[in-house]
């Protein structure tokens, strides 16, 4: 459909696989003659040869290419009579839907399989009247970025299986927003329907030119936050009973306040400090974060942990983020330690792979042994070959030594090691020696897993849950966290093993804010709390939030659907809190902040509150942080005048954390996705070493 005239050339010529510069030096180029027309309708005709005509049916219909090729260059009268022909339809997988009738060979999905995916998995065979789109072999096409080839695809043949026959485009309303499922919080335009979302496509990146391939979680596991499993309605449940009370908001932060003021006179009569935990994780916005800092800060009985703890050193900013990462042109060797860019990142594996298609690009691997879609040397899992390259002592320092501007790039899991301080410790002495030969060059580069660790860390650095913070703990308040995290499970283990018994069963009050999601039932038998009150709060989409990524650009969430019965945003909810506890005085109270105030009347406001701590602003206006893209750069330290200490480093190997593409993430949604559950069965039944029945 793109011939043009080129003029003394017989024929039309294909304008897309002949070079301009040939044509325009001694020629002339027409687009628009009658030759040009003719030669289109002609090819539109065999196009539609064998196409079927069902658009009325077709989930394509109002946004098909070939429907607009059609509208200008169709013929109304049809020359063809003959029976059409009728291709078998294929099973792809639960994500995409085929109806191979409608292909007309375009094999823009076996160009992607092949490019960018890297699965070669998708091709055409047979010749004439008998060619086929398909897997040749009775299989699935296994990708985490499968779901794209349904935007590539031009006509119907390639549809989202998981909502058919839902809807037509102009009865689509199209907002942006971001990713929720990794670190990086990728632009999305999400299309509602009805206060309902019906589709997630790839949105515009503004501080990168590149096409972007969005996942297969961040496509299509929006539908776990619509479950049917959350409760929408705020409870409380008495443990000795085992009875349930639903009430209004105004009864439960009553509950809560009183709970909070009795057991305040409670520690006073028995001489004890007990505390009030509050447990968060990485996906909570910076807004509820600064709320909670103020909030520990003003009261000395509330204290602030993560459900997962990390030793890190946040003092450079640097260190707890991806710095060159979009200069990789510029490098030519590139060293992964720990982390499997496939599951973690994908934007980052479709550039790393990108990199290395282009040639003169060597990637060194001290990993697991993954398949990453590009060739990477191995080097085993073993802690002692970092440290052999650190001394100098291997024969890939020849390597770092030749290349131009090596990068290294690791998984921030790294610092859930008990050794992390030594481990970080070695990398900013790896980076310390590379800066001799590569001044300019900042090629330490940590992966976040979640989109707003990067910004946890930068905020402040939160420490883990802990044994011994539960035994002087009368309450924990589980904000967004589950006790599906590895830590939250080995307290549950050992108190089961009576490893943290003691006289008196303490946290006495559980407080749960997951999103309308009951998922702390294990915590709750463990530690047989007689007090429960479940807070219903709103999904990623039914909230406003700002979050740093891990690139260290600051994403803005914007509520676009409305909240369903009794939810409330995290925000609205502790602000809430805030100003019944304003009520009581509290006589165990250590430290008496009175000082910290600030207006928290609107979520704009303490915003721009939030903005003016945290961010060298040099002229003080509301629209600072607003118009703030990323964080402030801070110069590298000159390390020559420190001396690095011996550290004791364990001789353990680096540990893949994520086997399961579709449920093994941190984001708190796609566990309960349908569709994320179907693709996940999918990939088990395929990819492991044993059978089992369905």
């Amino acid at each position: 459909m793109c011939l043009v005239e080129l003029k003394n050339s017989p024929k039309p010529v294909v304008s897309c696989a002949m070079s301009a510069k040939s044509c325009l030096n001694n020629s002339e180029v027409f687009t628009n003659s009658p030759l040009v027309k003719k030669a289109r309708e002609n090819i539109l005709e065999f196009l539609l040869l064998n196409h079927p005509l069902d658009c009325p049916i077709c989930d394509q219909g109002g946004e098909c290419d070939l429907q607009d090729q059609s509208l200008f260059f169709g013929l109304s009268k049809k020359r063809f009579y003959s029976f059409k022909r009728v291709v078998t339809d294929k099973n792809i997988g639960p994500i995409v839907k085929t109806v191979m009738t409608r292909c007309i060979h375009c094999t823009r999905c076996v160009r992607f399989a092949s490019e960018i995916a890297g699965v070669d998995d998708l091709g055409m065979f047979g010749r004439g009247m008998n060619s086929e789109i398909g897997t040749y072999v009775e299989k699935t096409f296994q990708s985490e970025l499968s779901g794209n080839i349904i935007d590539l695809c031009p006509v119907g043949a390639l549809t989202s299986k998981p909502y058919p026959f839902v809807s037509r485009s102009w009865e689509l309303k199209n907002i942006n927003s971001i990713d929720f499922s990794d670190g990086f919080g990728s632009n999305l335009q999400v299309y509602i329907k009805n206060n309902n979302i019906i589709k997630v496509l790839p949105g515009f990146q503004k501080n990168e030119v590149s096409s972007n391939w969005i996942s297969d979680k961040t496509r299509f596991s929006f539908d776990g936050m619509f479950s049917p499993e959350r409760v929408l309605q705020g409870f409380i449940k008495d443990g000795k009973k085992n009875t349930f009370q639903f009430l209004t908001w105004e009864l439960i932060l009553d509950d809560i306040v009183s709970t909070l003021y009795f057991q305040d006179h409670l520690n006073r009569h028995l001489l004890e400090i007990r505390t009030l935990i509050i447990v968060i994780n990485d996906n909570t916005s910076l807004e509820v974060l600064n709320l909670l800092n103020l909030f520990a800060k003003k009261y000395s009985f509330i204290k602030l942990r993560k459900s997962e703890g990390s030793q890190l050193n946040n003092d450079d900013e640097s260190s707890i983020m991806l710095n060159s990462v979009n200069s990789l042109n510029e490098s030519d060797l590139c060293l992964l330690i720990g982390i499997n860019t496939r599951y973690e990142g994908s934007n980052l594996n479709l550039k790393l792979r990108k990199r290395y298609l282009k040639g003169n690009f060597k990637l060194i691997s001290i990993n697991s042994l993954i398949d990453l879609t590009f060739p990477t040397f191995y080097m085993g899992i073993n802690l002692k070959n970092l440290k052999s390259i650190v001394e100098g002592n291997n024969l890939v320092c020849q390597d770092f030594a030749s290349h131009t501007n090596p990068t290294i790039i690791a998984s921030s899991e790294i610092n859930r090691r008990k050794d992390s301080k030594e481990l970080n410790k070695l990398l900013t002495l790896l980076k310390y020696k590379l800066n001799k030969y590569y001044s300019n060059w900042n090629n330490l580069n940590i992966l976040s897993s979640s989109i707003n660790e990067t910004g946890m860390n930068y905020l402040n650095n939160f420490k883990g849950l802990k044994e011994q913070d539960l035994k002087n703990s009368y309450g924990v308040y589980f904000l967004n966290s589950t006790d599906n995290t590895l830590n939250i499970k080995k307290l549950i283990n050992l108190k089961q093993l009576n490893y943290l018994n003691s006289d008196n069963n303490y946290p006495k009050l559980i407080i749960d804010q997951n999103n309308g999601f009951n998922t702390n039932t294990e915590f709750l038998k463990a530690y047989k709390s007689n007090n429960y009150i479940n807070l219903p709060n709103s999904n990623f989409f039914e909230s406003n939030g700002t979050y740093l990524n891990t690139e260290g650009i600051f994403k803005t969430n914007v509520k676009f659907l409305s909240s369903t019965k009794q939810t409330k945003e995290d925000w609205q909810i502790i602000r809430k809190i805030f100003a019944y506890s304003k009520r009581i005085n509290f006589t165990t109270n250590i430290k008496e902040n009175n000082i910290i105030s600030f207006n928290n009347t609107t979520n704009l406001k303490f915003k721009n509150f939030t903005g003016f701590l945290y961010y060298a602003n040099t002229n003080l206006t509301k629209y600072n942080f607003y118009l703030t893209n990323s964080t402030a750069k801070t110069k590298n330290i000159n390390q020559k005048k420190f001396k690095f200490s011996r550290n004791k480093l364990n001789s353990t190997n680096f540990k893949l954390w994520i086997n399961d593409f579709y449920l093994g993430g941190k984001d708190a949604y796609s566990k309960y996705s349908v569709t994320m559950i179907k693709c996940s069965k999918q990939f088990r039944l395929e990819k492991t070493n044993f059978n089992y029945v369905l």
